[in-house]
């Protein structure tokens, strides 16, 4: 276990931990609580938050001055096939409704260069960028146009630290499955223009990409996750498929998500609810908690325990895995770290009602954002950061959620 001593270690440097005290880091090994500060229901009528993305700090330029805008934006992805835009500040104000999409949305992610810029990928094999500064209006769209007519349906796709490439996972379709390239600068505004695409890999997944995530820091630098057990590891700079693919890992599993851990290590979350830690060179995983590690509680059942998102940031202490459970008594979430060769409880999480499917932090406010099934957006934050400031107000409530919707395909591992 001494890689992910040393792999939480190097995170907490590069993410500004270099300076941490001693008492800091005892209080890593403490347990604490999350406080609900906001809820909103966003739909009454049984739809599902299946995906929530936000915008991070903002700094604005002004005559002899620069501040930092206090306030965050957090878009939410619904099973109707909307998209709801919030602002976040003392209390949760929605902006706008984001109405033009006719399938379902298999992700949503705005700019990493602008908060008035939210773009949505949907099954049909379409992503387009909606300015909120005009009511949403849509100003590109990126297609896979192919001879035949005939889109490839989306299952992920990711935008790069510069704000210049965007890539898009399908589906296994026509006995291949692509990552599709686009760049964002050729597009333009011309909406109508369809042959915008830079062009794809179809050799290295052989079952649906579904996930992709950029490099934080290197644009040109991709990892992918399938459904057939595979995460690689691209180059983009390189002129072919074959060159570009630099490191192929195997998690005999199904991959469902994945993210960089530190500049060379990833971690991977599976359909059957297990985590993964990598380091690229290596041929397995250096650690893999299964199900039943997230059995942390007595009266947990490990058939009723599932992975929400593993989160990189040291913002509580360091890295940790949200997870909840559902038992006869409500929904239960928590936040898990590593410690040692199992997973601790470093937060419990006070007043969840709902299965939830996503999960995001802002990094300046420390403030953890969650949707679900109940059709809700929480916002907590540590209770001993709410003594500090003034109580955000609370909106309204619902009741729980359904069950946990477990559509994924059974995988013969």
């Amino acid at each position: 276990m001494s890689k992910i001593v040393e792999s939480l270690k190097r995170l907490n440097v590069e993410n500004g931990a270099e300076s941490r005290t001693e008492q800091d880091t005892e209080k890593i090994g403490e347990k604490g609580e999350l406080i609900m500060t906001m809820e909103e229901v966003v739909s009454h009528d049984q739809n599902y938050i299946l995906s929530v993305c936000g915008t991070q700090r903002q700094i604005l330029n002004f005559p002899m001055k620069h501040f930092i805008e206090p306030e965050f934006r957090i878009g939410a992805a619904l099973s109707d096939h909307s998209c709801v835009i919030y602002s976040v500040g003392e209390s949760l104000s929605r902006m706008i409704t984001l109405e033009h999409n006719q399938t379902p949305i298999v992700g949503v992610k705005f700019s990493p260069n602008s908060r008035n810029i939210l773009y949505t990928a949907t099954n049909d094999g379409q992503i387009s960028a909606c300015d909120l500064r005009a009511k949403g209006k849509v100003v590109a769209k990126f297609i896979d146009s192919t001879e035949d007519g005939k889109t490839k349906p989306l299952a992920s796709f990711d935008i790069s630290c510069d704000d210049r490439l965007i890539a898009g996972g399908t589906e296994h379709t026509g006995g291949d499955a692509f990552i599709l390239f686009w760049d964002v600068r050729y597009n333009g505004s011309k909406i109508e223009n369809r042959n915008n695409l830079l062009g794809g890999y179809w050799e290295s997944h052989m079952d649906d990409v579904t996930c992709l995530s950029f490099h934080p820091v290197k644009q040109n630098v991709l990892a992918s996750g399938s459904t057939d057990g595979l995460m690689n590891l691209f180059d983009l700079t390189q002129p072919s498929e074959d060159l570009a693919l630099t490191c192929s890992l195997n998690t005999e599993s199904s991959v469902d998500r994945l993210g960089w851990l530190t500049d060379d290590s990833l971690w991977c979350t599976t359909h059957t609810h297990t985590l993964q830690l990598w380091n690229c060179e290596d041929a397995s995983a250096y650690a893999t908690f299964t199900r039943s590690h997230l059995a942390v509680s007595q009266n947990d059942d490990p058939d009723n325990c599932y992975l929400v998102r593993f989160h990189a940031t040291n913002v509580f202490g360091q890295p940790f895995l949200l997870t909840g459970s559902s038992t006869a008594k409500g929904e239960n979430l928590r936040c898990l770290n590593i410690m040692k060769n199992r997973l601790e409880t470093c937060h419990d999480i006070v007043g969840n009602k709902q299965i939830v499917r996503d999960s995001w932090i802002h990094e300046k406010s420390d403030c953890l954002v969650t949707v679900g099934e109940g059709g809700i957006i929480n916002v907590w934050r540590q209770a001993e950061t709410m003594q500090q400031s003034s109580p955000c107000k609370l909106l309204t409530k619902i009741s729980n959620g359904k069950g946990r919707d477990r559509h994924h395909r059974t995988k013969p591992y």
